[in-house]
């Protein structure tokens, strides 16, 4: 039994804008722009263009993949994410990148693409 109808019906317009504000909040954080470091890589094969001694994405394999259609990607952990303008990532095939840029969906969107400032002063072991 109700006591109070229009009690109740602000009590429910308030907690239905508790619950419905933040997650809106959550949505519009993905555009946000973020730094990513990873292998620029190809959407076909992800993390599996690992052909190389030092299990890095062998370029080869990428720019096969990529004439035959598919997309360069940005390896990070275990996922890849597509980047966009797709002119900007194909100089760095199968390169120790950070990528600075927005979150839109699974596709990366590049303001800025530059070689890894750790990987690029690595100098090669000598044997």
């Amino acid at each position: 039994m109700v006591r109070n109808p229009k009690r109740t019906l602000a009590s429910l317009c308030f907690l239905l804008l508790v619950v419905l504000l933040p997650s809106r909040g959550a949505a519009q954080s993905t555009g946000s722009h973020q730094t990513w470091q990873g292998y620029v890589t190809d959407t076909h094969c992800g993390t599996n263009c690992q052909v190389t001694k030092d299990m890095t994405p062998d370029k080869k394999c990428i720019d096969r993949c990529v004439r035959k259609g598919s997309k360069y990607g940005l390896w990070v952990g275990h996922h890849v994410y597509e980047l966009e303008p797709q002119s900007k990532a194909a100089h760095y095939s199968g390169r120790d990148v950070a990528v600075t840029g927005a979150l839109d969906g699974d596709t990366i969107r590049i303001d800025s693409i530059e070689p890894n400032k750790v990987a690029a002063n690595k100098k090669p072991e000598s044997n």
